[in-house]
Parts: C-alpha cells; structure tokens; sequence
C-alpha cells in the first residue's frame, strides 16, 4: 500500500512529524538505558530490557529518523541519498513486521526471529581478532523475515506471492542508490551544462517524485509504529497510527498528479 501525496505533501509532512513523539513515547518502558562500562569508560548505552520488544522499538526509532532525513534530502535535492535511505527505512519496518508477528501468533518465535533478536544485542567487535570471530557469524536473511509479510497477507486473503515479489521488486529499485549502481549516477547528469549535480539536483520535478516515495513508505512506517504499540499495549499510539493509516489509505484512493518511484 501507498499514498500518493501528489504536489500537496502536507499531510504527508505533518505525519512525518508526529512519528517522532509516538516513537519516544513508545520507548519510554525501556528508558532511560543502563550504562555498560569498563575501567571507567562507557563502552555502550544499552535498553533495560533485551527482549523482542525492545528490538521493534530501537528499529523504529532508526525508520523514523530515516523517513525524515529522507524528506530533508529530497526538499534539497539529495535525491540519490534519499534513495538510499528509503531502502534502509524499509527494511526496518521489515523486521519490526517479523518480530511484531511472532510475538503476536503466541507460541515459540520462529527460529529465524529468534536469532534475529539474539544477534541484535550482540555487541560491536571492539578489536580485529573479535571482529574476525564475528565474521564467521551467519546473519539471518531479508527473505526469512520476509516470511512473515506473507504469512499476514495470506490471513487477509492477499496474494502473498504477488506481495513478495512486488517488495523484492521495490527493495531492487532502491538497492540501486544503496550501492551506487550506473544509473544512479547518470541520473546525476546535468546535460545542460555537462557536469553532475553533486549539490543538489536541480529538477523540481525530480525532487518531488522523491517526495512521493517517502509518502509511499510513509504507510509502512505508520504501520510498524502501530505494530509496535499492539505489542507494547499502548492504546493511544495504536490509535493515533491506526487512524493515520486509514487517513493515508483514503488519499491513496484519491486521483493525483504525477507516479511514485517506488
């Protein structure tokens, strides 16, 4: 799902501002974080508690933080960077979704989950011989969390298939800026003076085709804030971003100007 917010993105920008105060809120169970030292110094600030729930909400606060820095490039015309950050944004809410789904299906977490909340609180390598150890660490893949989008489409009555590959195909597109791919750097061109923008592309309407992919991940960042708040038993938060979901729902519904990147 995605709202397209046209040349009128100001709902759009009014929500991206509130995620901020109902992700803090969401956090605040955990909070403040407990010190982790070592002769004195502070190695790392740490959530009180290491449980799945504490995962959804420290990928949320980076999906939101992502989705706004997102809007700040592409008003500039970072449009490549913003890019970038979408893919990263998505992946968030990816996991936040598996989480979320297992914690709510009762029973044992799935492996993969369990794994993928396990390896979240592992801490950094702080030497080469340490990191050399973690190399050999096997991280569980996007596609295995993935698994859970397509077990909650199914309980809908969506064509999961088609859901999977539709989200692969959006995470291709946006894996491109990720990894500088040939065509986002011509994208870069300016054949009107034959230099790259490199400070900015200058194309308004370039910048605001951007914008339209941030409100379309706007939907999904909205939905794992309402995820998280199920799981956390927060009833203001859960219904504050249930009825920004429909709001985004309704205007995806509206004819408008112009088609989202992804």
């Amino acid at each position: 799902m995605s709202s397209r917010c046209g040349t009128d993105s100001s709902f759009e920008r009014h929500l991206i501002n509130q995620l901020g105060g109902w992700t803090n809120e969401l956090a605040l169970p955990l909070l403040p974080p407990r010190e982790v030292s070592k002769e004195g110094e502070v190695l790392r600030r740490e959530f009180r508690a290491h449980a799945p729930y504490a995962v959804m909400v420290g990928k949320l606060v980076r999906a939101v933080s992502g989705i706004r820095a997102a809007l700040v490039l592409a008003d500039i015309g970072y449009v490549a960077e913003c890019g970038a950050l979408l893919r990263m944004v998505s992946d968030f809410c990816t996991e936040i979704t598996a989480v979320g789904e297992a914690l709510n299906s009762g029973g044992e977490p799935p492996a993969p989950v369990r794994k993928f909340v396990d390896q979240y609180f592992s801490p950094k390598p702080r030497t080469p011989e340490e990191f050399a150890e973690m190399e050999r660490t096997r991280y569980v893949s996007r596609e295995d969390l993935m698994k859970a989008e397509s077990r909650l489409a199914e309980q809908s009555g969506i064509d999961a298939e088609g859901l999977r590959l539709l989200h692969r195909f959006l995470n291709m597109s946006f894996d491109a800026y990720v990894h500088g791919a040939y065509e986002t750097t011509m994208e870069l061109y300016d054949p009107r003076v034959g230099t790259f923008m490199m400070d900015g592309h200058v194309s308004i309407s370039t910048r605001q085709a951007f914008v339209e992919a941030i409100c379309g991940k706007l939907h999904e960042v909205v939905v794992a804030v309402e995820t998280t708040a199920a799981i956390g038993g927060n009833a203001g938060v859960f219904q504050a971003a249930g009825d920004a979901k429909r709001a985004l729902d309704a205007r995806s519904a509206e004819p408008r100007g112009g088609s989202p990147i992804g």
